[in-house]
């Protein structure tokens, strides 16, 4: 066995031969992955999941813009998305990274760091997003071997999907077309379209997005408020948080009051919930819209909080 092995002599050495071949043979419990997502769909999808990020990218802009969606305090902030906290990473002791398709520059020097999973939750080959984010969620589940979990998750995106519609057309009434919109400024707004996380979610269930025009990858265009005429008879839903102290900001603003929806009072407001993420946001957003719809005479149905998933 070698001068090492004659040093330590071998009744000393079987033991830790023993022990490494136990450890060795021994398998990773899902919940004791290690894992670090740069990407927050990543992030958040691995927390439904049951398996929490020992390190993610941004985490104090995703409080910001996703409001009331879990991350625990033990999550470490690694720095900016398109530019980690390498050595932040590397004392984390990860298992596992994932990144975005986005973020594939930053690979070869994570690579020394842990292994690397790239993993696309909003592809160019799938226009809708919502069928790429399950995508995305079973290889993740995969990855992290929490399958069950993974196949639960899609279960629950399809029954908030559902409970949703059941609220809108709760009357029988044919559903108005929703602009989906998040304010830019006071004249300007990211709109969602079909291709999007929410909107391919809602089309799953019957529920049309007023914008049919071209958006980018994500699932959103860059529009002036006047854009919003195009379909008048249309609700409008927009997402919070707003770039202005609140929507009396708007009062004096012709470009807004001007609008079909807001002289009509069809206008819906929402927590913040962000727009490009996983299966978990979009849960989160179809409980919100369902407890927001404007309530019918007699109608008791709407829910007195809003837990958010998991499928531990």
């Amino acid at each position: 066995m070698g001068s090492w092995s004659r040093r330590m002599g071998a009744p000393r050495l079987l033991p830790l031969l023993l022990w490494l071949a136990l450890l060795l043979a021994t398998p990773v419990r899902a919940d004791s992955i290690r894992l670090v997502a740069l990407d927050w769909a990543s992030a958040e999808t691995a927390q439904a999941l049951g398996v929490t990020p020992v390190g993610m990218a941004q985490l104090a802009d995703y409080h910001i813009w996703s409001g009331d969606m879990p991350m625990p305090a033990t999550v470490v902030d690694v720095g900016l998305r398109m530019e980690p906290n390498l050595e932040l990473i590397h004392a984390l002791r990860p298992d596992l990274i994932v990144i975005s398709p986005m973020q594939q520059g930053a690979m070869p020097l994570l690579q020394r760091i842990a292994p690397v999973q790239v993993l696309a939750f909003n592809s160019p080959e799938q226009p809708d997003s919502y069928q790429q984010a399950r995508r995305a969620t079973r290889q993740l589940a995969q990855w992290l071997g929490r399958e069950a979990q993974g196949e639960a998750l899609l279960v629950a995106s399809t029954q908030a999907l559902q409970q949703l519609r059941q609220r809108v057309q709760g009357d029988g009434q044919a559903v108005r077309s929703i602009y989906l919109l998040r304010f830019a400024d006071r004249r300007h707004g990211w709109v969602l379209g079909a291709n999007s996380l929410f909107g391919g979610g809602l089309a799953a269930v019957g529920i049309p997005l007023a914008w049919q025009q071209a958006t980018n990858l994500w699932g959103f265009a860059s529009v002036p408020l006047t854009a919003l005429m195009a379909e008048p008879e249309a609700l409008v839903v927009y997402i919070a948080p707003l770039p202005f102290a609140d929507m009396s900001a708007l009062q004096g603003n012709q470009l807004w009051q001007s609008l079909p929806a807001v002289r009509s009072g069809r206008v819906l407001g929402l927590p913040p919930v962000w727009l490009g993420n996983g299966l978990p946001s979009l849960i989160y957003f179809s409980r919100l819209l369902a407890d927001h719809w404007p309530q019918r005479a007699g109608d008791e149905s709407r829910p007195r909080s809003l837990p958010y998933v998991s499928v531990r």
